[in-house]
């Protein structure tokens, strides 16, 4: 199932005609996967061409409206999203980038589904019984080319004002949608660094166990989605920003997507680190979160560095 970046937009739904669990991994990573086996006439990309459908300095010019509009007390973030398309050469095939990715991001949250296939890093909301935990990440740099240059930019993350204030609004609302439900909430006073083949962001991660008469994970799941992460805050004053600097449809970019079962369990993870792919052809999704004295040049470095998550899986030979 998957929550689209709207919210008055409907849920998308799929019954699979196989499921597997894997008691190993209890937060079921491999979350929804759909996908039809590499055909015998499939090949690798001979040839592909990248398009930004905005181009970077257009982008630019909207990050700077965007922190102009936190610095005038409007909001305190809004995340702006790019999108990359692809034109191959041959049909790609979803189940081949899967594969990669999984390669590539063995700690990730793994999807392929309503045509959408990528390697999430963020869990909105996972369930078990009465147990829910939430991953928030916000803040973000690229990795270093050695264990001391990794190092340095880790401590600069840490010490990052701009990064921790992007991240403090993730975790404040993260906090404020489950308290009310809950029992006890637990959450890491500073954020850690989470490390990924290409990036690193500042987490919190979140546990708390809910009350008796709890509402379900899906209406749950709901106040939590679309996050600061990828919408902004407060959530309302960020739609429109989003809608009037971006005005194009994010679809499933930005949503949710996972799995529920009949007991009221589930798992979804954040729709980040993806692409849409149509045959031959495929869109990349790529976004940050911008606060007052977000810098355009190094928003749109940071939109480069993420998007080294999911351009090598559709092209790798």
């Amino acid at each position: 199932m998957a929550f689209p970046f709207q919210r008055q937009e409907p849920i998308r739904l799929a019954v699979p005609a196989r499921t597997l669990s894997l008691e190993e991994t209890p937060d079921h990573r491999r979350l929804l996967a759909s996908v039809p086996t590499p055909s015998a006439k499939s090949g690798e990309p001979g040839a592909f061409a990248l398009r930004p459908s905005e181009p970077p300095e257009q982008w630019c010019g909207s990050v700077a409206d965007a922190a102009r509009a936190v610095r005038r007390g409007e909001l305190r973030k809004a995340v702006l999203a790019r999108r990359i398309q692809m034109e191959c050469d041959t049909d790609i095939e979803p189940s081949v980038v899967l594969r990669r990715l999984a390669h590539s991001f063995p700690s990730a949250y793994l999807f392929s589904a309503f045509g959408l296939v990528g390697a999430s890093p963020e869990l909105l909301l996972a369930k078990r019984g009465r147990m829910v935990e939430s991953r928030a990440l916000a803040g973000t740099i690229r990795r270093g080319g050695d264990a001391e240059s990794d190092r340095r930019l880790a401590s600069w993350l840490q010490e990052s004002g701009k990064n921790q204030e992007e991240h403090r609004v993730l975790r404040e609302a993260v906090l404020d949608a489950l308290t009310p439900s809950t029992t006890w909430i637990k959450a890491n006073e500073r954020p850690e660094t989470l490390k990924l083949a290409n990036v690193q962001h500042l987490m919190t991660r979140v546990r708390a166990e809910l009350k008796a008469d709890h509402p379900p994970f899906l209406r749950l799941a709901a106040t939590l989605h679309p996050t600061p992460a990828v919408c902004g805050w407060p959530r309302d004053k960020a739609y429109e920003v989003i809608e009037r600097l971006e005005g194009w449809d994010r679809g499933l970019y930005g949503g949710a997507l996972g799995w529920v079962d009949a007991e009221g369990n589930g798992c979804l993870c954040v729709t980040i680190r993806c692409a849409e792919i149509h045959g031959k052809n495929a869109t990349m999704y790529v976004g940050n979160g911008i606060v007052a004295d977000s810098d355009p040049k190094e928003e749109l470095a940071e939109t480069r560095a993420k998007l080294g998550a999911i351009l090598p899986a559709l092209i790798a030979p």
